[in-house]
């Protein structure tokens, strides 16, 4: 569903998916895997915004979109975060000199991981052929303790200290939270 609405000169759109029988990691199933259906609601809304003392010939675009999750059927032993998770993006981008460079962030928020990351890039131009890209992939997050398995599928390891029973896991962008990249993308078309 799309909508503009004209107090705040916003447009609005949502989206929902049900996803039925997702296999979610359980640790209190035998098999390690439990299925349930998740209900998923995005709801996005952006705005073009003149902002004349930084550049008074083009607009701003801001968008934010917002991913709601719930996970029917949670069960304790699953290693996701859940029933709800939340996932939130914000962007912002501009064009300066006929649209010949480009600068944009975003920033994204992962709530029950508290994980995200930053992510600027400025892009340029110089012809109808050629332009090149500069950017940054900055991640964060952290572990997160959950139970031990009934049934690991894992070489036996010597467990021992405060959480013995305890695995770690990696949720939302928290996987990928030491892949900061620093990227140069030089691009010809023809």
């Amino acid at each position: 569903m799309d909508a503009a609405e004209d107090v705040t000169k916003s447009n609005w759109s949502m989206e929902f998916t049900w996803i039925p029988e997702v296999a979610f990691t359980n640790s209190e199933s035998f098999n390690n895997i439990t299925r349930a259906d998740t209900y998923n609601l995005t709801v996005s809304v952006d705005r073009p915004t003149f902002i004349n003392f930084l550049n008074p010939n083009r607009t701003f675009f801001f968008n934010s979109q917002w991913f709601f999750q719930y996970v029917g059927g949670y069960k304790k032993g699953f290693t996701a975060n859940g029933p709800w998770n939340v996932l939130a993006t914000f962007t912002v981008q501009s064009g300066y000199f006929q649209d010949r460079l480009l600068p944009s962030f975003t920033f994204v928020y992962d709530v029950f991981s508290t994980s995200g990351a930053f992510l600027p890039q400025i892009a340029y131009r110089f012809s109808e052929n050629f332009s090149a890209t500069i950017g940054v992939l900055a991640f964060w997050g952290r572990e997160q303790l959950v139970d031990m398995p009934v049934n690991e599928i894992a070489p036996a390891g010597d467990r021992n200290g405060a959480n013995i029973f305890k695995d770690s896991v990696e949720n939302g962008l928290s996987l990928v939270r030491n892949r900061d990249e620093v990227f140069l993308r030089l691009r010809y078309t023809f």
